[in-house]
This record gives structure tokens, C-alpha cells and sequence, in this order.
């Protein structure tokens, strides 16, 4: 699809293009930047940001999927980021693409996609704008298009089910082959026994707050308890941390979930919105075409199979 001539703001776009009202964006910065915009609200049509650097496909789903490290292109005219990480989380674009056509060939309906096509080394979209950008205007530009994406998905997806669910997508290189579940807690947070985590309320600064508040029980089952995402995902093949068979970090090395999961769904101010940070192992999930449709086959299971327990949503095949 064409780029729209001229992008219009979020709120026009959130009005006209998505049918969400203002107040869906009570969170967004006060001057949001432009965002890509499709012609027509045809789910499972792209539309892009300036120079192509920012992909949003349009959804149906309350899932909104990111792939903020997987880009390949390297403009001259974006120079290089001086400090940071710069290294590409290889496949994770395509391991994103082949999770959206799982949940598109299950289901009929299409996730939100949001791809920042900037190699890394250009923009983090993970990162704050200081260190995203580091001051390139161009930069700055997509990575302000790549989160008002991201809101604009989130609020189309809340407005039209009444809730939304971020899958931020990654790579690792982690001496342990699982998958890590990012909720915004970092290892120490979650090592402590059961009891202790469900009294210390830091469910309330994860990215399942939303969830927890509405359905109350144990913090610590939602988290890694039967049933919860991590059980799901290991119980079909992909080990997970943290789970039942895997239930906190100890000492190893773990993401706990970055910017963007931070900002979208644990941030106050983010009503009716949860998600998690998926960091993926390269050998068995991502190295291959293969092996990505298995990730894809598991996750897309995975997920539909949380949302129908978890928020009583089951998408109608079309």
C-alpha cells in the first residue's frame, strides 16, 4: 500500500482511520508524532512511516505484535549509533511475520504488527529517545512514528474488545535454550518464594497489573503458575522462565522486559492494556524457517489458549 500523502496526527487518525475515540488516547504525549496510517481500515494491510522505516500492518485482534530489533536497513543518512547496543536480534522480524500468519491462517482475523525496518544500529526502538536516536532528527522521526504505531494499535484493539495484549518480540543469546517472559521484574523481583511475591505487590508494577487487578488470586500463579503463559508455552515443547517447571531466574541471566513493554503496558496510565517481552534462543526457534513456523504454531496456541482462559475471548473464524 501507498503511504499516505501526508500522515495525519494520532487523534485524526484515531478518529477517522481506526473509529477509537480521543479518550482512547489520554496516555499518548501531548504532540505525538504522525503515524503510519493505512488509506482504508482493511485489516492485514500495511501502511509505512517516512522512508519506509516504520511498518504498521493493521489489525483485528486485541494482539499487537513488535519487532523493534529485526530491521536490515542501513541508510547513509542516519549515522550510526555511538553507544548502546547495536547488534540485530536476527529472524526476529520473520520470526514476528511468521507468528502473524499463524494467528491469521487460525483464526481468520489479523494481529497488529508494528516492524521498525532501521537496523539497530540506526534506531532502538527499545530505548528511550536519548539513546534510540542520539539526536538524529531522522531517527527521532521514526521512532516516534514506531510508538504512536503502537498506541494507535493498542487503542483500536482496547475500543473494539475492550482490551489489548503487546507481544514485544527478541532475540537472546543466553546460555540457557528458553524462552524469557519479560513482565517489567527483573530477577530479583520475581526469585522470591510464592508466598512472599503475592504479599510484596509488585504484580502492580508488572505488565499483567491490569489483569491481576480484574481477576484477582495469586500474583505469583498468574505469573508462573499452572496455566499461565509460561506453563502453556512448556507444556508444548518451548521451555520458559518463568513457569512451574522453570519459576524464577536465581542467579542466571534474564530480561525482565525494556522500554517498550514498559511504556505500553505497565506504565500508569495504560488501562485495559498487558502484554510481555518475549526473548527468544536463536537454535530451535529462530535459526530456521522451520523452526520459526514451530515457534509460531506454539505461540499462536499459546496465546489464544491465555486469552480465552485468561480474558474470555475467543476470536469467531471467519
Amino acid at each position: 500500500m501507498n503511504l499516505l500523502p501526508h500522515l495525519r496526527p494520532l487523534a485524526t487518525l484515531a478518529v477517522s482511520v481506526l473509529s477509537v475515540t480521543p479518550s482512547a488516547f489520554a496516555a499518548a504525549p501531548a504532540a505525538p508524532a504522525p503515524a503510519p496510517a493505512p488509506a482504508e481500515k482493511t485489516p492485514g494491510q500495511s501502511a509505512f512511516g517516512t522512508a519506509r522505516h516504520i511498518e504498521y500492518l493493521v489489525g483485528d485482534l486485541p494482539l499487537v505484535l513488535t519487532s523493534p530489533h529485526g530491521g536490515r536497513l542501513i541508510p547513509d543518512t542516519i549515522p550510526n549509533r555511538t553507544y548502546g547496543t547495536v547488534l540485530i536480534d536476527t529472524n526476529t522480524q520473520e520470526l514476528a511475520r511468521a507468528l502473524a500468519a499463524e494467528l491469521h491462517t487460525r483464526t481468520g482475523h489479523h494481529a497488529h504488527l508494528i516492524v521498525s525496518h532501521l537496523h539497530r544500529s540506526k534506531l532502538d526502538p527499545n530505548r528511550e529517545l536519548k539513546e534510540a536516536a542520539q539526536g538524529n532528527p531522522a531517527a527521532e522521526l521514526a521512532w516516534r512514528e514506531f510508538h504512536t504505531a503502537i498506541r494507535t494499535a493498542l487503542a483500536a484493539a482496547v475500543a473494539r474488545h475492550g482490551f489489548a495484549f503487546l507481544v514485544d518480540l527478541h532475540g537472546h543469546a543466553h546460555p540457557i535454550a528458553r524462552l524469557e517472559l519479560g513482565y517489567a521484574l527483573d530477577a530479583k523481583q520475581i526469585n522470591p518464594a510464592d508466598p512472599a511475591f503475592d504479599t510484596s505487590g509488585l504484580i502492580a508494577l508488572s505488565t499483567l497489573s491490569d489483569l491481576a487487578a480484574r481477576v484477582g488470586g495469586s500474583p505469583s500463579a498468574l505469573l508462573r503458575g499452572p496455566r499461565s503463559l509460561g506453563d502453556l508455552f512448556a507444556t508444548r515443547g518451548l521451555p520458559a522462565i518463568p513457569s512451574p517447571q522453570d519459576p524464577r531466574p536465581g542467579e542466571e541471566p534474564f530480561f525482565a522486559g525494556g522500554y517498550i513493554v514498559r511504556e505500553h503496558a505497565a506504565a500508569p496510565g495504560t488501562p485495559h492494556v498487558d502484554g510481555l517481552q518475549i526473548e527468544c534462543h536463536r537454535v530451535g526457534v529462530r535459526d530456521t524457517a522451520e523452526n520459526r513456523a514451530k515457534f509460531a504454531r506454539i505461540a499462536a496456541d499459546s496465546l489464544l489458549v491465555f486469552l480465552q482462559e485468561r480474558y474470555a475471548y475467543t476470536p469467531r473464524k471467519k
